[in-house]
């Protein structure tokens, strides 16, 4: 790789994260960040994990050591959301960070900061991989295409899950097929200490096991050693994490936590309930009890029936076409230009003469046998999700997105060179194409900016147009409660009455302004007109003024600011 390619290179990456970084200030937190931050911190302080179980505690943990030097108040270990309660992480969260004496929107920025390290690091590595399967051509598309992605960079920001799942999800997919490849005493380590990184980032990384397993029948003599693989990552690297998080807490008091806690989703004789709690109080299976614990909530928060607002009406459980069309709809139009172009490629290649298709799909896993991976992870990864009941954001099918990126910018920079030496007329205009597709798609970044969490693109109608399918943290995750406080402020509206989507305090930015809004107050627009107290003022996310109707009979015609609504 030339000096140059590499420079490149760092110029895209740095001015993603100045744009990411730089949009997050103004980003209030998120719906899930109040109890993982709280959670974290919590973790780090007291060495116990009963908060927030249902998510793996790196993160957390990460996003929680710039906290530590902060001398932040801890009054809230004292409160019943601590002392208490199962999983006071909702309330616990929101006291520690507004009503504990501290400063919420510092401990916002510093817990954001170290977090953006995921995104970095991801586009390190997918810029290797593309670079070694497709040269600097391909490896530049893929940087730009996942760097400027307005999916990627929203959720590059906040203290959740799921970019560091990306990260995790492509780095141990590329260890286990280094492995594959080269099966070496290094690269099965590697494999084993990476996968047990990726299963600590989020809990769906757990896909990785059949993933894993599938790739290892179909590269044979593997099967045995990748289940030794498995038990690296879980002893040398879970099991660790885990006892670092859990080991101030009690024998007695886990055992009791996992059973009450668990016992909430599941009967008491489910046998894999069984062995959680029997593990729970034993020393040396408390940390790999207290994962399962979180992967079994996980498990059942997926397959459960859960309300979302999808196309217009709010459904009693998960759909099919959830994930196809708000995928469709929250990427720009210039990446199905690409996809399309590749398509068209790809038909091309295959009406020309070859051997039979038994064959081909031989030759394929054999002398592509990265790329098969690649595809095959999609077609997992793409088949639970449709399957889910989860329909509440784009960002679940995040891990996806870096081996969709891969593949099709690999196919954009094979076909320049076929057609390059077919036709100069024809590549050039190929290029220039493509060329012209990369700088619509970067411009969608910079317009949207800083609301990269509410990008829909054209058939949607833009941001703006976005509440028509889909809410929720797709577009109104609560993150513009600053930018939506200060309009508050810069209009002198003395009272407003908020119906807030968030965990994040109004009362904190608005004081005395701030009137909570009670569906059940009033029974329509003349009704609220005729009873407000307010002067008329009356605001409300877009994710309440989807998923209620009593918000929608009091809300008869707005004005938008960070996409949340406002009138009088």
């Amino acid at each position: 790789m030339s000096k140059s390619i590499k420079i490149y290179a760092g110029i895209v990456i740095g001015i993603a994260v100045a744009l990411a970084l730089s949009s997050a200030r103004e980003d209030s937190l998120t719906f899930d960040e109040v109890p993982h931050i709280g959670a974290g911190y919590s973790y780090l302080v007291k060495h116990d994990m009963h908060l927030n179980p249902e998510h793996p505690p790196l993160v957390k943990d990460i996003a929680a050591i710039p906290l530590l030097f902060l001398n932040l108040k801890q009054d809230v270990f004292d409160s019943s959301f601590w002392q208490e309660d199962l999983n006071g992480q909702w309330d616990f969260g929101w006291l520690f960070l507004f009503h504990s004496g501290n400063n919420p929107d510092q401990i916002k920025n510093y817990a954001r900061l170290p977090l953006i390290s995921f995104f970095i690091l991801s586009a390190i590595l997918l810029f290797h991989w593309a670079y070694r399967l497709y040269g600097s051509k391909g490896a530049m598309i893929a940087l730009v295409l996942f760097a400027f992605s307005p999916t990627v960079m929203a959720h590059s920001r906040f203290v959740t899950t799921d970019m560091a799942a990306v990260f995790g999800v492509l780095y141990a997919t590329y260890r286990y097929v280094e492995y594959l490849k080269n099966p070496s005493r290094l690269n099965f380590w590697l494999a084993g200490i990476v996968f047990g990184l990726a299963l600590l980032t989020k809990f769906s990384t757990i896909i990785l096991v059949p993933f894993f397993l599938l790739l290892a029948i179909i590269k044979p003599g593997n099967l045995r050693r990748t289940f030794a693989i498995f038990a690296v990552g879980m002893i040398m690297v879970v099991w660790p994490v885990y006892y670092i998080n859990i080991f101030n807490s009690t024998s007695a008091e886990q055992k009791i936590y996992t059973s009450e806690y668990l016992g909430q989703f599941y009967k008491q004789d489910n046998p894999l309930l069984r062995m959680v709690i029997w593990g729970s109080d034993k020393q040396l299976l408390r940390p790999l009890s207290q994962y399962v614990l979180g992967v079994m909530r996980v498990a059942y928060q997926t397959g459960e029936s859960k309300e979302s607002y999808f196309l217009g009406e709010v459904r009693p459980h998960g759909s099919y076409g959830y994930f196809p069309t708000v995928y469709f709809l929250k990427e720009p139009l210039a990446w199905w230009g690409l996809v399309l172009i590749v398509l068209i490629y790809q038909i091309w290649k295959l009406r020309r003469p070859s051997d039979k298709s038994s064959n081909r799909i031989r030759g394929f896993i054999k002398y592509h046998f990265e790329e098969f991976a690649m595809l095959l992870w999609l077609l997992i990864y793409w088949g639970i999700s449709i399957n889910s009941s989860l329909n509440i954001g784009v960002r679940h099918i995040l891990p996806t997105y870096p081996f969709a990126i891969i593949l099709v910018s690999g196919q954009i920079s094979r076909m320049i060179d076929f057609l390059r030496v077919k036709s100069k007329k024809i590549m050039l205009a190929g290029l220039f194409s493509v060329v012209a597709l990369l700088g619509w798609y970067v411009f969608e970044n910079i317009h949207v900016y800083p609301y990269y969490l509410t990008y829909f693109n054209q058939v949607a109608g833009g941001p703006s147009g976005g509440y028509r399918y889909v809410a929720d943290s797709n577009l109104d995750w609560g993150q513009d409660l600053i930018r939506f406080s200060n309009l508050v402020i810069d209009k002198n509206i003395s009272k407003i009455e908020l119906g807030y989507f968030g965990w994040a305090d109004p009362s904190y930015y608005l004081g005395d302004r701030y009137l909570r809004l009670n569906w059940n107050k009033y029974k329509d627009a003349n009704d609220f007109l005729a009873r407000n107290q307010s002067d008329g003022w009356i605001a409300v996310s877009a994710t309440h003024l989807q998923n209620s109707a009593g918000a929608k009979k009091t809300i008869h015609s707005s004005d938008t600011h960070g996409f949340t609504t406002i009138n009088q």
